[in-house]
């Protein structure tokens, strides 16, 4: 990986020279109202040279360059930066910090609102929150900031995506939020460099989602890019990034060398006259003394660099603003490392604002981004590939290469693996890592284009006219490659050919519309504030899935990077399966007012009207209302002039918001397969009942809300409480089996998702320049299936072969969605066999229990999430630290390799009260079974990040015109507290929109430990 950061830094820290005029600087400090402002501090910029203001607002403060800034700070009032520019007198009035009042809120379709007069739920990330995050992916963001909001990986490896979650899984089809960015719908934030968000807003609840209609169910992400400003004095140049290196921060508890020998010839003792076939007796020690004492962690894990660079230019004039930003990222895995398991992205970004005429605007936004991502099978507790689940299975006797330096093949036979002279036992369902690395190449590669642009007219006062047009384009490429790779020596050979696959998918989206949007600016004199939105939107979508091609024969290369479908020395036998093409619209129609009284009395309601071609006529058409209201206490005459509170608010919403996601696109059709054939003739097959009633999944929700700023808006609380239910959920109907067809899709069952979110925030500031803020929010969540339809059967999920032969998940009526659903252990014998409860009172021995004695065991999701941060700045220097952490959830160990004989095991195995020692023989103690036994606590509270920076003063860096230089340390994932003996608990779903597979660890890609060097140049 190519690194040019440290040279950045170091050029950047031998041009800072001081070379400035000092002078003098008086004045006098006074509020808005005119009145003077003792105690207020006084500093130059970048230095520890200040003053205080006496009683009568005056200061004095020598040593000033003549080109240097003042900063003026004090508590309750907005912290103001005042150019020298040579003046020896410097009077300023202070304006009340109202920026938990005043704060602009993103809210869609060109809305925006201040804090004070929102009646909806919808937190807010602003850019120096981001900013404290040194993050690879835009969502990561959201994780621990927001209550109510949860972020769970879906591995650690680069690149991987993340699942996000608003107020709990409301279906289980997919329940992510709708993405939009300066006001396009996108997928995900994947595309987008975290470096050009300038604020997030997120829409929580019905009311502020119901704008979006059947978009909006699962909540909505607002995302405003950093642009360019208009009337600066010169250009905002930009410069920063990070340099790394990341590493496993924790390791299960699994037998050394000693432990596995000892455990294992316990094992052989146990077995009897039950030793597994063809494996050995016990271990002497001669033998044992010859065997290695692998760890499995330490090989296959390694140091890999992480660094991230990017340059932003920003300026305008009076009549236009622009930006440029580009950025590459580059992440190598803990495993694997490069071409294995690696993420590069590059982008470039580019905005622009500009007058046309007096009341006619321009704007438009481009987006270019490249991304090359390899990844290793992960999560998968089967056989084959499955490399996180064989680091943990293969015991330590084992060693990573033979005596010739050959891969050791742990499953060798004829002849059967030794090493030293001494025997080992076959292994058969498991091999070694590193030749899972070495046969394992996945490649996929995305080059995404968005292209934006708006038309604003303002034709009379108060009324502003917005025309939108916006293209996302996506196109990917897969591959994936099995070399021919022989080791005859340990007889390894990954086939007789070379096995090459690739399918590319392109996926458009073009969305344009129209807003209006009028201020009744005649009633504002007599506090009437009303403004009125109309819009109109289409938004068309484009799946294009290009065949799938594997070829499985003899190529020319071996090489991945230079395999392709043209070096095969014979395509024609290559197994093509059909791509396809998918197109789907929306059309709507959508209205909104909002009207406050005195900014005391607050109302708001929005209509929404949507069409889509994912449904038949008879019910393409949604309707999605809401309403909402608040009372803003505090602007009472009793609170009005309150020394103490500054804001006092009440709010209440109800709202309707869909989800239009089902588990078949165009379902209200029927599906054929055009490639069937039948007596060698080619023709077309009926593979799908159609519903023509099918509908929107409806998602319902109350809240209420109380907004709290006190002491000089120094102490922020924010209290929600939620109860949303989602009703006509799209689930699959009972088909027959006889019938030959994939079922229809049909609206049944519904979802109740209900709970509390709190947000606590302080900051302050002293006379000494020291400042601090700290913040705390928790979301409680609960989740529970109230329906299923009347004749509706339970949905399982979560297939774990060949470890379990049962599904692990169970989505039931009464219970939260994807509940972990088994047998329930009510101890051990005195064999070490595992005692299940007998829950039907069948009298069966308990160690062979039946199908009706299972329950439910476990439940993935958190009781609630919560986010710690806590942030100090002191003359120059800052700090930062993150938490986050979830309490109550369960996660099910799917990491031991039951059905492999003579695995390893963690080394609570050795201890008493341990199950049955199967080490040597193939019989089964209840381990094999899906029971509360594989049933942990993944409680956790992790430190997420810290971060120790230093701004260099001002006399150091004006000389090469720059108006910040930082550097900074920073850790990622430092410290890990849980009960959960894995390698990490966070954990989510087993890939992307899988709510039936939550929780399940089959051997998960931990989150690396990371430890950054960064720098920030500001000109």
């Amino acid at each position: 990986m190519e690194n040019n950061l440290l040279k950045i830094l170091l050029i950047g820290v031998f041009l800072m020279v001081s070379n400035t005029y000092s002078q003098s600087v008086s004045g006098v400090v006074t509020g808005d109202n005119g009145i003077p402002v003792p105690g207020v501090n006084v500093i130059v910029k970048g230095t520890n040279n200040g003053a205080s203001t006496d009683f009568d607002g005056q200061y004095i403060i020598s040593d000033v360059p003549e080109n240097g800034t003042l900063v003026f700070s004090y508590l309750g009032f907005q912290t103001q930066e005042i150019q020298v520019a040579g003046r020896k007198t410097i009077n300023v009035s202070l304006q009340p910090d109202t920026q938990s009042l005043d704060e602009v809120v993103i809210l869609g379709y060109g809305q925006v609102q201040n804090k004070k007069t929102i009646t909806t739920a919808v937190s807010t990330i602003s850019s120096n929150q981001i900013e404290e995050l040194p993050i690879q992916r835009a969502e990561a963001a959201l994780q621990g900031t927001a209550p109510g909001v949860v972020v769970a990986q879906t591995s650690g490896s680069p690149g991987s995506p993340l699942t996000v979650r608003i107020r709990g899984v409301g279906s289980p089809n997919s329940s992510q939020p709708l993405y939009i960015v300066d006001g396009l719908q996108v997928p995900n934030l994947e595309y987008l460099n975290p470096n050009d968000i300038g604020k997030i807003s997120i829409l929580k609840d019905a009311a502020s989602a119901a704008i979006y209609g059947s978009r909006g169910g699962n909540g909505v992400v607002l995302v405003e890019t950093v642009k360019g400003k208009r009337g600066r004095s010169k250009p905002d140049i930009t410069i920063k990034g990070f340099y790394g290196f990341q590493s496993l921060g924790n390791k299960p508890d699994l037998m050394n060398k000693d432990q596995y020998i000892d455990y294992y010839n316990a094992g052989v003792a146990a077995a009897g006259a039950n030793l597994a076939e063809g494996f050995r007796g016990t271990f002497s020690d001669e033998e044992r003394a010859l065997l290695p004492d692998t760890d499995w962690y330490d090989v296959l894990f390694n140091d890999a660099p992480i660094q991230d660079v990017y340059v932003s230019l920003k300026d305008g004039t009076e009549q236009i603003a622009y930006s440029v930003s580009g950025g590459f990222f580059d992440q190598e895995g803990i495993v694997g490392g490069e071409g294995k398991s690696e993420f590069n992205r590059r982008n470039i970004r580019g905005s622009l604002n500009a007058d046309i005429t007096k009341n006619l605007s321009v704007d438009l936004t481009a987006d270019y981004q490249s991304v090359q991502r390899y990844f290793l099978s992960e999560n998968n507790g089967g056989p084959g590939n499955a490399l996180m689940n064989f680091i943990t299975a293969l015991p330590p006797i084992y060693p990573v290469f033979a005596e010739d330096g050959e891969i050791f093949n742990p499953g060798r036979q004829n002849p059967n693996p030794t090493f030293q002279g001494v025997p080992l036992n076959v292994l058969g369902a498991v091999t070694n890592p590193i030749w899972s690395i070495a046969i394992q190449n996945n490649e996929a590669v995305q080059d995404i284009s968005v292209l934006g642009g708006a038309l604003n007219w303002e034709p009379i006062e108060n009324l502003n006219l917005r025309a939108t047009y916006s293209s996302f384009n996506l196109s990917a490429l897969n591959r994936g490659f099995v070399p021919t790779l022989s080791i005859p020596s340990q007889i390894f050979n990954s086939g007789p050919f070379g096995n090459y696959s690739e399918f590319t998918t392109d996926f458009i989206r073009r969305q344009w519309g129209g807003t209006a949007e009028y201020l009744f600016g005649n009633l504002i004199e007599k506090g009437h504030n009303l403004k009125v939105l109309a819009g109109y939107e289409v938004v068309e979508n484009e799946l294009i899935a290009g065949d799938t091609v594997t070829d499985a024969g003899e190529f020319l290369t071996n090489n991945f990077d230079d395999v392709n479908f043209s070096l095969s020395t014979d395509i024609t036998d290559a197994l093509v399966t059909p791509g396809f093409v998918q197109e789907v619209g929306l059309v709507s129609y959508f209205g909104k007012v909002d009207y406050n009284l005195n900014e005391k009395y607050l109302l708001s309601a929005t209509i929404r009207n949507d069409r889509s071609s994912n449904f038949g006529e008879n019910n393409r058409s949604g309707w999605f209302p809401s309403a909402s209201a608040g009372w803003v206490i505090s602007e009472e005459n009793f609170l009005q002039n309150s020394n103490v509170i500054s804001l006092l608010k009440l709010r209440a919403s109800w709202g309707i918001s869909g989800n239009d996601a089902s588990p078949r696109a165009l379902a209200f059709q029927s599906s054929v397969n055009t490639g069937a054939g039948y007596g060698g003739e080619q023709g077309v097959v009926l593979t799908g009942l159609a519903n023509p009633d099918l509908k929107w999944e409806e998602l319902e929700q109350i809240n209420v809300g109380l907004d709290l700023n006190a002491f000089g808006n120094s102490l922020g609380l924010t209290v929600e409480y939620y109860d949303k239910e989602t009703s006509d959920i799209l689930l699959a109907a009972n088909t027959p089996l006889t019938s030959g067809l994939n079922p229809s899709v049909v609206n049944v069952g519904s979802v109740k998702n209900s709970g509390f979110e709190v947000l606590l925030s302080y900051r302050d500031t002293y006379k000494n320049g020291f400042s601090w803020n700290a913040s705390v929010n928790v979301g409680f969540n609960e989740n529970e299936v109230t329906d299923l339809g009347a004749d509706g059967q339970a949905i399982g999920g979560g297939f774990t072969a060949p470890l379990f032969a049962d599904n692990i998940t169970l989505t039931a009526v009464g219970e939260p969605i994807s509940s972990f659903y088994g047998f329930q252990v009510e101890g051990i014998d005195a064999a070490g066999n595992l005692l299940f409860a007998d829950l039907d009172n069948s009298g069966n021995d308990k160690t062979t229990p039946n199908a009706e004695d299972k329950t439910f065991i476990g439940d993935p999701f958190p009781d609630y999430t919560y986010g710690i941060s806590f942030g100090a700045s002191y003359k120059g220097f800052d700090f930062s630290t993150f938490l986050f952490g979830t309490q109550g959830n369960d996660i099910f160990d799917a990491t031991i390799r039951y059905d492999a004989i003579g695995s390893n095991r963690p080394v609570a195995y050795t201890e008493v009260g341990a199950p049955r020692n199967l080490a040597a023989t193939s019989l089964t103690n209840g381990e094999n079974l899906v029971s509360d036994f594989h049933v942990k606590d993944g409680s956790f509270l992790k430190v997420k990040n810290v971060s120790l920076g230093y701004s260099l003063p001002e006399s150091a860096i004006s000389a090469i015109g720059a108006e910040k230089v930082r550097i900074y340390i920073s850790g990622q994932n430092l410290l890990t507290f849980t009960d959960y003996d894995g390698v990490d608990p966070e954990i989510g779903e087993n890939f992307i929109n899988s709510s039936l597979d939550i929780g399940i660890d089959r051997g998960f890609y931990p989150q690396p430990r990371q430890f950054l060097l960064g720098f920030e140049f500001n000109f």
